[in-house]
């Protein structure tokens, strides 16, 4: 399914990005995002050739996508802070805007209303994008590297009160090795957010589930239906090998509480739009691919990670560990 922010940003949101931009009009044909390293912010295509390809561990490129008017790139780095998965390539006669970085760092730390839309609108984008993956990404072999860096992204972004929220507000269920959360095409009545075990995402194709993934504590399950209002039911089938606790946010009851606190909805949809980019960099690297950003990550020293990253991640397994013990012993 298409994505193109002209059509789906609020006009405040459209005006601010077209205020803040840079235009771009390519002349010749240029690379404005090289895979491995850190783009000077977001990109929305207004018009051209624009292509997208990553490397493979084998040496070779795999095409991911020819772009559109509308289509935006360059957020998934902005928003984890690491390197681009894919580079980005401009033909003569390409028109583009470009939001500085700078830009997006004012916003997000005075405009709670236009940040939130512009989250939201991300994470609805990046929802799309990990379901257009899901449909090929498991015909190439899983790698056994474990994706680096894998933190509680959810609960770095969101505050205690929050957390308390959804301890108040969510229901508690408990599933055994082999249940079934959801099936293709289910109604989906809520958020699940995963307090326990390891839930396997799959897709079915010719009558059987072909696996594209796993969600781990402190992910959620359900989020690419709430973020895409047009969609006939669960994007994909959600079972468990070895059993699962979860939490359920109803979804109405949801969208009420974020529609009456931008700032609440600010950080939580940062924090959904995060972890899908976290997703959807996990799945290109378990099947061989960004292999330029993996090398590139292979040189970062934990070390350089910055006071405020590590305090982010430290807070949010605190956040977290105390809302797995809200339901200990519970009965689901």
């Amino acid at each position: 399914m298409p994505f193109n922010i002209f059509e789906k940003a609020d006009s405040k949101l459209l005006a601010w990005i077209r205020d803040v931009s840079v235009v771009r009009e390519i002349t010749t044909s240029c690379r404005l995002i090289e895979e491995g390293s850190t783009p000077d912010g977001l990109f929305v295509v207004e018009s051209g050739a624009i292509t997208v390809c990553t490397k493979q561990a084998d040496g070779g490129s795999l095409a991911l996508a020819s772009l559109k008017a509308g289509n935006l790139v360059g957020e998934m780095s902005w928003l984890e802070e690491r390197p681009a998965v894919a580079s980005i390539d401009a033909g003569p006669g390409s028109r583009l805007l470009q939001i500085p970085r700078e830009a997006l760092e004012s916003i997000n730390q005075s405009e709670a209303f236009i940040c939130h839309l512009l989250y939201r609108l991300i994470a609805e984008k990046l929802a799309l994008q990990v379901q257009g993956q899901n449909a090929w990404v498991h015909r190439f072999a899983a790698t056994d590297q474990e994706p680096l860096r894998k933190v509680l992204v959810l609960f770095a972004e969101l505050e205690e009160k929050d957390v308390a929220w959804i301890a108040r507000s969510g229901k508690f269920k408990r599933l055994v090795a082999g249940d079934v959360l959801l099936q293709e095409g289910d109604n989906v009545p809520g958020l699940y957010l995963l307090l326990a075990g390891e839930a396997r995402i799959s897709i079915t194709e010719n009558g059987s589930w072909q696996s594209v993934g796993s969600s781990r504590r402190g992910e959620l399950l359900g989020e690419l239906t709430m973020l895409n209002p047009q969609a006939a039911g669960a994007a994909a089938n959600v079972d468990t090998l070895t059993g699962i606790e979860l939490l359920m946010l109803d979804k109405e009851e949801l969208s009420m509480t974020l529609n009456a606190d931008p700032r609440l909805a600010k950080r939580f949809y940062k924090g959904i739009a995060r972890m899908l980019s976290q997703r959807s960099r996990d799945q290109l690297l378990s099947r061989g691919f960004a292999e330029a950003s993996r090398i590139a990550e292979e040189l970062i020293d934990n070390e350089q990670l910055g006071l405020d990253q590590l305090s982010a991640i430290s807070s949010a397994g605190l956040r977290f560990d105390w809302l797995c013990r809200q339901f200990q012993d519970k009965e689901g």
